[in-house]
């Protein structure tokens, strides 16, 4: 596959950007580049070949999962502007769909 003018006008559409001439060549010229260098990793001979999940011999030890520094629920409210003695309360963020009815009346 080859990319031309049309290939990096049609992304830089969805991607919304604008492109000078120069940065199109430019992208052209690139991204050709790249393709070429992919076909010819893709022709490589790679039967015999294990695959690979790691490219070190060693794996590192993972550690047992404890939880540490657990705060007290009431601590932990205790400096929050606002709660309900359970929660943290905040402003909404998302208005719900019966909000934006009445703002559009």
């Amino acid at each position: 596959m080859t990319i031309d003018r049309n290939h990096i006008l049609k992304l830089a559409s969805l991607a919304n950007l604008t492109l000078s001439e120069e940065e199109i060549d430019g992208y052209i010229s690139d991204t050709n580049k790249i393709l070429k260098l992919f076909g010819e990793i893709k022709d490589i001979d790679t039967t015999g070949v294990e695959p690979l999940s790691n490219v070190l011999e060693e794996f590192s030890e993972t550690r047992e999962d404890i939880p540490g520094n657990i705060i007290d629920r009431d601590d932990a409210l205790e400096n929050a502007p606002d709660t309900d003695g359970v929660f943290f309360q905040v402003p909404p963020t998302i208005k719900h769909n019966k909000e934006i009815k009445n703002e559009k009346k």
